[in-house]
């Protein structure tokens, strides 16, 4: 039901002059640049309509994290992963992708993880995630409150840590990157965590399964070595070449409602 919900909602966001269609537009329009103009417009259509579902299925997830993960997994594909993850220290890397609060959620019940996030503005939403994320035994930290020694210590001990590498760093926290043949400021944690603990960084994301009503897919891939190279740069292209490969499986589950190139490298502009 709460899908169908979504759904609508995003089928009225196509509909009428809103600031995420703009975005997504504006997004598409640069990443799809070989796509006709029909497909595109295909594509803003299916991507509002399921960022809408995404919209209301972090409440409904939130709300019912054991019915989630006991009724609505579909196929996992690479298990042994996350099983290894029980036993051994991971950086867990999930773009935002399909949904990323469902892959959160079944990732914490099988290891130790802790969850970075950036707190939104609302105080009354903030609480609700927190309480969600953490119900299967995840433990949520700001990034506003990060601490990179904290995070290697839980790793060293076996923990692992989720990390959502697409959001924009602030200050000096990214370099610029190829995301879709343009230029994306683009975090570098997940790359200097790797390098500095030489341990398992895992890239993980679930989709919801349009073949299966209210089922979702859990994917689980072992990153590159690349990703562990001594030039961060080098090893950030790879994350997000990465992760356009992943987008492209089913690009409308992507979240292209968010200004994934607000700080444009110089010599571009802002295309918002």
């Amino acid at each position: 039901m709460h899908h169908r919900l979504g759904g609508f909602i995003g089928s009225l966001l196509f509909v009428f002059k809103n600031r995420n269609k703009h975005i997504a537009q504006v997004n598409i329009s640069l990443c799809f640049a070989n796509l006709n103009d029909a497909d595109k417009q295909h594509l803003l259509k299916k991507t509002l309509q399921e960022n809408g579902k995404t919209l209301i299925e972090c409440f409904w997830l939130w709300r019912h994290p054991q019915k989630v993960l006991g009724a609505l997994l579909g196929n996992i594909k690479n298990h042994d992963l996350l099983q290894r993850a029980s036993k051994q220290g991971t950086i867990f890397v999930t773009p935002h992708f399909g949904s990323w609060e469902f892959i959160g959620l079944l990732t914490a019940a099988n290891s130790d993880l802790l969850i970075l996030y950036a707190p939104p503005k609302s105080e009354h939403i903030t609480m609700l995630s927190c309480q969600g994320r953490s119900s299967t035994g995840g433990t949520v930290v700001s990034t506003n409150k990060l601490n990179a020694k904290h995070l290697m210590k839980h790793i060293k001990n076996g923990g692992s840590v989720g990390i959502l590498p697409d959001q924009v760093p602030e200050g000096n926290g990214g370099v610029y990157s190829s995301f879709y043949g343009r230029q994306a400021y683009t975090s570098t944690l997940v790359c200097k965590l790797a390098k500095k603990l030489q341990c398992p960084v895992v890239f993980c994301y679930a989709l919801r399964n349009t073949q299966k009503s209210l089922k979702y897919d859990a994917y689980y891939y072992d990153a590159p070595e690349e990703i562990f190279n001594e030039d961060t740069t080098l090893a950030t292209d790879v994350l997000n070449k990465c992760i356009e490969d992943f987008v492209n499986t089913s690009p409308e589950q992507y979240v292209w409602g968010y200004k994934r190139f607000k700080n444009p490298a110089p010599g571009d502009s802002n295309p918002y």
